[in-house]
């Protein structure tokens, strides 16, 4: 029984994975909470990445597509995913979501797979060309994760969610400027 207490633990201080394109970037709410004052409350280090995503461009953001490319395989598995893209993660949500983002900026892509099982892949795309491929583990039937780029070359970008199989489950599109 400890030792099943001790993996719940270990599993619930690791949070979902990401795969960071750029390690010496990091998240919003870590330079927040490393620029903070110490004698600053705690409540401030949450609001500062609150305070960038106002700053971040307001416009809509195109809709997710869950339609699998022309030529990819299907899936059989049932799998899903809501996909969206941001300038940030928190509590397991996109923040700062936009379709349009200067050069330069870290984007963020979020994906809540349904009915996955194992591993699935965000696929970066610039003007339909692959860029970069992010693997990241599924640990249950409702699963978030999310992967980033910092990202300085404009054009028309897109992410697709991929199941092991090559299947896609979700897109998302956005423009860098």
């Amino acid at each position: 029984m400890r030792r099943l207490t001790g993996l719940l633990v270990i599993a619930l201080v690791a949070g979902p994975g990401y795969a960071r394109a750029d390690d010496a970037k990091k998240t919003p709410a870590a330079d927040a909470k490393k620029d903070a004052p110490k004698d600053a409350p705690k409540d401030a280090a949450k609001d500062a990445p609150k305070e960038a995503a106002k700053d971040a461009p307001k416009e809509a953001p195109k809709e997710t597509k869950n339609e699998p490319a022309k030529d990819a395989p299907k899936d059989t598995s049932g799998a899903s995913a809501e996909v969206k893209v941001g300038t940030g993660v928190e509590n397991h949500e996109i923040v700062g979501e936009a379709a349009t983002f200067p050069t330069g900026t870290t984007v963020w892509v979020w994906s809540r797979v349904v009915n996955g099982e194992g591993n699935v892949k965000h696929v970066w795309k610039r003007d339909g060309k692959e860029v970069w491929t992010a693997t990241l583990p599924v640990g249950s039937k409702r699963w978030s994760t999310q992967s980033r780029r910092a990202i300085t070359t404009a054009g028309s970008w897109s992410v697709d969610v991929q199941t092991d199989a090559g299947a896609s489950i979700g897109t998302v599109s956005f423009t860098i400027q």
